[in-house]
């Protein structure tokens, strides 16, 4: 069950077809039999695929070739926060960096311990219980609003806004989620003036609110979007990554076995799952110039779809690559991005992960799916929206 079926790679790629949205490993065998930029007209407006991982980490690496200063997903939005280009991503960089640093996420192991225990406690006596909703979900959520310095009383209201913050990534109609955005700004804009009132803090949100550019605070508008990438970053992936690795734990041969008795390093079971399942199946980035990739003219002013899915699963870089197997040598995955956009929070994506599956497996060794749970609706996210398990 660790090994992918080949597919039919002169079959049309539909992201959001029934098939593909179940096995998104249908969609990278087709893009990896296809021309290397691969032209996606079933989106408006369509946009192109790049799929061989080195094109993908060549143009990752192209900062001014891919401009990120129209937005990660496939609709053109205005450049903003972390969304942005050099100059101002790299003061906006600067700016939030601090606390993603590597002292400072080590710093926040004993507390993720704490809360992974908590988490634990409160589903040990349950016949069945989901492990998205209850463990991989509340988590990031949790760690993330204490690093920006904002209550976690109604975490239930943040599943709902991020929710709607990476459907409005993927979707035709901008105002299909515009409700509960909207409460999500007016939340975050909320949190900002209170910081600016009560004066300077060691939190993150109040670094934010209390910075300027140029002698003036930086526009609210900005501040909100900044916050709310953080956010939606800091818990989607995060939450992914945890329920993508337990669910292909528990489904392939006897590796949570394995894993349990300690057969499997955790790091090398994170960097695996991050490969073949990565939670963000790609991100789009903008052509500022007409590019050549391949006999495929790719116009500026285009959207380019990154698909790290694909890339992870060349075979020109990955031995095996439609195999679930640890102890992989040979290129990184591209599943975090490289170059001037890199994920800031990978390394806290990793620790928590590495925290949540350390305390699993010492406590519920006897962990088991109960069905296949529920793929997350976006076409450009990859996870478990619902995940049921038992452990007794």
């Amino acid at each position: 069950m660790g090994t992918q079926e080949s597919v039919d790679a002169n079959m049309d790629v539909d992201l959001m077809g029934v098939d593909e949205l179940r096995d998104p490993s249908i969609t990278a065998g087709k893009l990896l039999g296809q021309e290397r930029a691969y032209f996606y007209e079933k989106f408006d407006p369509p946009f192109f695929i790049l799929s061989r991982y080195d094109d993908v980490n060549n143009a990752l690496l192209d900062a001014q070739t891919y401009v990120e200063g129209f937005g990660n997903g496939p609709n053109f939005v205005p450049a903003m926060g972390i969304l942005s280009d050099a100059p101002h991503h790299t003061f906006i960089r600067n700016l939030i960096q601090r606390d993603f640093m590597a002292k400072a996420i080590g710093d926040l192991q004993p507390r993720l311990e704490t809360i992974v225990q908590e988490l634990l406690d409160a589903v040990a006596q349950k016949p069945t219980w989901d492990l998205h909703d209850e463990l991989s979900f509340p988590l990031p959520v949790i760690i993330i609003c204490e690093i920006l310095g904002i209550p976690t009383d109604d975490i239930q209201k943040f599943k709902v806004w991020a929710d709607a913050s990476v459907a409005n990534m993927c979707t035709a109609d901008p105002t299909e989620y515009a409700e509960p955005l909207a409460q999500m700004s007016a939340y975050i804009l909320e949190q900002i003036h209170l910081k600016r009132q009560s004066g300077s803090s060691d939190d993150l949100l109040s670094a934010m609110a209390h910075a300027k550019q140029d002698g003036e605070y930086l526009p609210d508008e900005e501040m909100v979007a900044l916050a709310g990438q953080i956010f939606v970053a800091g818990n989607e992936t995060t939450t992914s990554l945890i329920s993508n690795l337990v669910w292909r734990l528990l489904s392939v041969d006897d590796l949570w076995g394995e894993f349990c008795r300690g057969e499997i390093e955790v790091d090398d079971a994170i960097n695996e799952s991050l490969r073949f399942d990565p939670p963000l199946l790609g991100l789009f980035k903008t052509t500022s110039r007409d590019v050549e990739v391949g006999d495929v003219t790719i116009p500026a002013n285009t959207k380019v779809m990154m698909h790290y899915g694909a890339a992870n699963r060349d075979p020109a870089a990955f031995a095996e690559p439609n195999a679930f197997k640890m102890n992989r040598t040979g290129k990184k995955m591209l599943s975090f991005s490289v170059g001037l956009h890199v994920c800031i929070g990978r390394e806290l994506a990793k620790l928590e992960a590495r925290v949540t599956l350390t305390a699993l497996r010492e406590r519920f060794p006897q962990l088991r799916l109960v069905g296949e749970g529920e793929r997350v609706g976006p076409f450009l996210f990859w996870g478990r929206a619902k995940l049921p398990v038992a452990h007794q």
